[in-house]
């Protein structure tokens, strides 16, 4: 990691006061007004193939938008990764789609995937996971089982994708190569799909469930934002609909 990323997550970490490993993002920000305190507004739609992308408005407010049609822990990664591109490269509009999430060639996509790895997932507790895996011998080809239920705890514990966690636990074991067919080894010992055979809800979308549904809070801010405009002459009525209209406000 490079010195620059490592200075951006520190930075990221005393901005919003996160001690230890973060877990659920989303969690962290849903407990104050984050608008105000943060400068942010954020959102949750359906983009398509997009996973994410981030923006700027007025004040240098930043907008970052999350594809909830994705997984627990592709969301989470991908706000982390777009509070990456904040923090790195800020000013700059980028949209992301789900290619570049976790590995590119690209050295901005590469510096936001190392910053939100180590936002999410420090080194310190890789190192610490690591170890607990040597220790219970989850690397040897007969425990695939095991081990697929060792990641499938450590998924949740850091609001992470199953690959993700696997893929590091493998590189920090120099076998980063070997991702498929050590995945096809622990869902063929597991029985089934990682989503068949752990919570399919924290893998697989289900738009009965809140993490999976369209995120209202920034609608609701960005239409009392406009009323305060208007009732303080600020901008005119029509004005303040026309923007509420375009932003997907509903207008009373």
């Amino acid at each position: 990691m490079t010195r620059n990323v490592l200075e951006a997550v520190n930075k990221a970490r005393e901005f919003f006061e996160i001690e230890g490993f973060l877990g659920d993002f989303f969690t962290l920000l849903e407990k104050v007004d984050y608008t105000d305190k943060y400068n942010l507004l954020l959102f949750k739609e359906d983009i398509d193939k997009l996973s994410g992308f981030i923006g700027y408005g007025a004040n240098g407010i930043a907008v970052i938008c999350v594809n909830y049609k994705r997984s627990q822990g592709h969301q989470n990664f991908t706000l982390a990764h777009e509070v990456g591109h904040w923090f790195l490269h800020k000013g700059k509009s980028i949209s992301d789609d789900d290619s570049v999430l976790g590995y590119s060639s690209d050295s901005v996509e590469q510096e936001a995937n190392e910053f939100a790895r180590e936002l999410l997932y420090p080194e310190e507790y890789l190192v610490r996971d690591y170890y607990v895996a040597i220790q219970q011998d989850l690397f040897f080809s007969g425990n695939r089982a095991q081990l697929g239920k060792y990641v499938n705890e450590l998924c949740h514990k850091y609001c992470l994708s199953f690959e993700m966690v696997l893929r590091r636990l493998l590189y920090k074991n120099r076998q980063g190569k070997q991702y498929s067919k050590v995945r096809k080894e622990i869902e063929k010992a597991l029985g089934g799909k990682v989503a068949e055979s752990f919570d399919r809800d924290f893998y697989v979308p289900n738009e009965e469930l809140p993490q999976y549904q369209k995120l209202m809070k920034p609608y609701m801010q960005l239409k009392k934002k406009v009323d305060y405009l208007v009732e303080n002459g600020k901008i005119g009525k029509a004005t303040g609909e026309s923007i509420k209209l375009r932003n997907g406000v509903k207008i009373d």
